[in-house]
This record gives C-alpha cells, sequence and structure tokens, in this order.
C-alpha cells in the first residue's frame, strides 16, 4: 500500500508532520491514519470512545515501531461544547508547534430523526456543523491544508434555512444524508476561498471516498439485514484500505485550493483519485456564503 496506486507519484514523506485527524476509531479513518503514520506523521486523534482509539493506537505504534506515532484526545462531534473542549484539548497537545494537516474523515447515518444535545439534526450536526466548528477554532494553528470528507450525495441534497434541522417534517436518511454533505461542499467551497485570498498557503481540500464498505452503511437497525446489505454490496464497494486512497491523495498532493476529489470509476463509487465535478448547487458562490454565515451563527449558538 506504499504506493496507493499512484505510481507515477513519490512516496509522500511526512516525518515530522503533525496530523490532526477526526474518524479514526472506524474503517476509512483507522486506515487513513494508519498509512499517514507509516508515512512519519504524528497523529494526534480526536476521539468519542477512548477504548476504540487505543485499539487503533495499539496498532498504529506496532505497525510502525513508533510508540509516540499517536496521541488521543476526547471529542465528541454531537456535542458543540465537546466541539470546544477537544479543540483546547488539541491545542495543548500540538503546542507551538501547530498543525500542519487537519483532516475530517467522521460520519454517520442515521436510521431515524434524531437531535443532538444542541437541538441539531444529528447528521447535520457531526458531519456538517461540528468540522465547520472545530475547523474554524483550530485554523489559526494550521500551517498546511485542511481536507474534509464530502460525499456525491451532496448532489441530492436541499438546503432549507427556513427548516435546517427538519423540524416541519420531510426527514428521511438519504435527505438528511445529502443536506449534510450538501452543507458541508458549501461551507468547504466558502473557505477554500477565504483561504485563497487571504494568500498565506494554506487551502482546503474536499474529497468524495467512493463507496467504501465501511459500517457507515450498518444504518438498519437490524443486525441480520446489516450483514446482508454488507454481503450484497461488497462486489461492488470497496474495502476500506483502497477507500482510503483518495483521503491520502488529497492530503498530500500539490492541488489547486479548494479542489474536489474522488475515484475516477463509473459514478465515482471505485477507482483512483482524480478531480470530480461538483453539483451547480455546491459551486454557488453566494449560497456558499450564506449557509457557512448560518453555521457560524447556528454553532455560535450552542450552549458552551
Amino acid at each position: 500500500m506504499t504506493t496507493m496506486e499512484w505510481e507515477h507519484l513519490p512516496v509522500p514523506d511526512l516525518t515530522g508532520r503533525t496530523v490532526v485527524m477526526t474518524g479514526a476509531s472506524d474503517g476509512l479513518g483507522r486506515e487513513t491514519a494508519l498509512q499517514l503514520a507509516l508515512w512519519g506523521a504524528d497523529l494526534v486523534l480526536p476521539v468519542r470512545t477512548r477504548s476504540k482509539g487505543e485499539v487503533v493506537a495499539e496498532r498504529i505504534t506496532r505497525e510502525t515501531g513508533r510508540p509516540d506515532a499517536v496521541r488521543l484526545t476526547h471529542l465528541n462531534l454531537a456535542d458543540m461544547a465537546s466541539v470546544r473542549e477537544g479543540a483546547e484539548g488539541i491545542e495543548r497537545l500540538v503546542g507551538p508547534g501547530g498543525i500542519d494537516l487537519l483532516i475530517h474523515v467522521a460520519g454517520l447515518v442515521t436510521r431515524h430523526h434524531e437531535e443532538t444535545i444542541d437541538g441539531f439534526e444529528r447528521m447535520l450536526a457531526v458531519n456538517a456543523l461540528a468540522p465547520l466548528l472545530l475547523t474554524e477554532t483550530l485554523l489559526p494553528l494550521v500551517r498546511e491544508r485542511v481536507v474534509v470528507v464530502a460525499s456525491d450525495a451532496h448532489t441530492f441534497g436541499s438546503i432549507d434555512l427556513g427548516d435546517p434541522h427538519f423540524r416541519r417534517g420531510g426527514w428521511s436518511p438519504g435527505a438528511a444524508y445529502g443536506r449534510s454533505k450538501l452543507t458541508t461542499m458549501l461551507w468547504g467551497r466558502e473557505l477554500a476561498d477565504r483561504l485563497h485570498a487571504r494568500g498565506d498557503g494554506v487551502d482546503l481540500q474536499l474529497v468524495h471516498p467512493g463507496w467504501v464498505l465501511t459500517n457507515l452503511q450498518n444504518a438498519t437497525g437490524s443486525a441480520r439485514l446489516d450483514r446482508l446489505v454488507t454481503e450484497v454490496t461488497r462486489p461492488i464497494a470497496m474495502p476500506a484500505r483502497r477507500g482510503a486512497s483518495s483521503v491520502l491523495f488529497t492530503a498530500t498532493q500539490p492541488l489547486p485550493p479548494g479542489s474536489y476529489i474522488g475515484p475516477d470509476g463509473r459514478r465515482a463509487l471505485r477507482g483512483r483519485p482524480t478531480f470530480l465535478r461538483r453539483s451547480a448547487t455546491a459551486l454557488d458562490r453566494d449560497l456558499a456564503r450564506e449557509v457557512t454565515a448560518w453555521a457560524q451563527s447556528e454553532v455560535r449558538s450552542a450552549p458552551s
């Protein structure tokens, strides 16, 4: 896996680089974290469940031979107060050296309409609002790049700032997931423009990992049906190790600011990393500014 199917590109050397990454406890994030560590990165992993984080840290230590390759800190993306506290913990761990790469991999799908402790629709909170809050809080420490895992699911998402949390109805797993990913694409677009205008070399990149065999699809509510879905999709979906390719490519390769990267196969379901088209809605600069301003206001309103 050292070349990640980019045979014509040099293997990245991340020795001495500090990477902060959410979502490392499972699947795609776990494989991404391991490869980054094998390339020499020093990882700071915010995790919700300490025991799961420790399993990943032990594996990385074993496979890299570096006992100091990983540091863990607590952060619950479904609680904005926890995101703020987690950001403070990250700042203490990275110290004056700052953050070279900030990578958002964590995400979830729910099977019912749920609200977080802050009153936000859960998928919107975890997939979009919490990454925005964490990024905005840590941005003064970032020296190179922010990478945000988005999704081509944004193409069937819609924005309704009059009822962003589906309190008046219309919720379905697809509608809510699509909205969360379109929101992510829009604030990512706005922040990419803002960073480019700032001109200090820090950029933001968006990435669609493709159809990856992870626990995200285990949202039916039935263990038996989850197993069936996994087996049916196994021939189509990429294993997490291969799905990490687009995330790793986006994190480590020279790219135009604000690029959107994902698999080159049919419907971007699988394949090698390439530039992807995004929806016209996701390219709307005015909407991106409006949605970003709304999201910033929303997370500010959450109790500390």
